[in-house]
């Protein structure tokens, strides 16, 4: 394994398992993160795809195009849920009201309300869901990059790895997701977290 000049090791999840992406990222901590990381909840369906981001993948953050805020209020969630789809909203919908089921809720701020959300899920062991909502007429604009980027910085710094659930069909999230440096993994059937690395 490579390293770079400042020292930390060279991870390269291109073309891994994600068995094998969370052993490499697991090494720093001797693998005990591995043996608690189980897979996510429910399997990767045929027209998905399973996308992860790690130091050496994120990219560089892209130019501020509105007010980020943290955390925000149950009131200003309205604002963003009332200008999607009832369909686009409805994974959004247990954030609002339960803090308990995210570790991390960044968004984007345009005249007064908000136009860019990333929920970060409670982490299963190392992995942290990561789902991103923008407003229809805010959408190609850059601010889904910026909370996703915030996010994933937010939630690396913190141990985790996040990762994404894609369908194959939804263009527009992939192309979101690759932008800001998540690279789709090989599906696994092999159980995560039971045995040490």
């Amino acid at each position: 394994m490579s390293r770079h000049s400042n020292g930390s090791p060279r991870i390269a999840l291109a073309g891994r398992s994600l068995a094998e992406a969370l052993r490499v990222f697991a090494l720093g901590d001797g693998g005990e993160g591995l043996r608690r990381a189980p897979s996510p909840r429910s399997a990767v369906a045929d027209d998905e795809l399973l996308a992860v981001v790690d130091q050496q993948t994120v990219t560089a953050e892209p130019a501020w195009k509105g007010v980020l805020v943290y955390e925000p209020a149950a009131m200003l969630l309205d604002t963003l849920r009332f200008d999607v789809s009832h369909e686009e909203w409805r994974p959004f919908a247990q954030h609002r009201d339960d803090v308990a089921q995210s570790v991390l809720r960044i968004g984007a701020i345009r005249g007064g309300v908000l136009v860019a959300l990333a929920v970060a899920e409670r982490p299963e062991g190392r992995l942290s869901r990561l789902r991103v909502l923008v407003s229809p007429a805010f959408r190609q604009k850059g601010l889904g990059h910026l909370v996703v980027h915030r996010a994933v910085r937010a939630l690396l710094r913190d141990g985790l790895l996040p990762y994404a659930r894609l369908a194959t069909t939804e263009l527009a999230p992939r192309a979101l997701a690759r932008a800001a440096g998540f690279v789709s993994l090989k599906r696994t059937s092999v159980p995560l977290g039971l045995s040490p690395a």
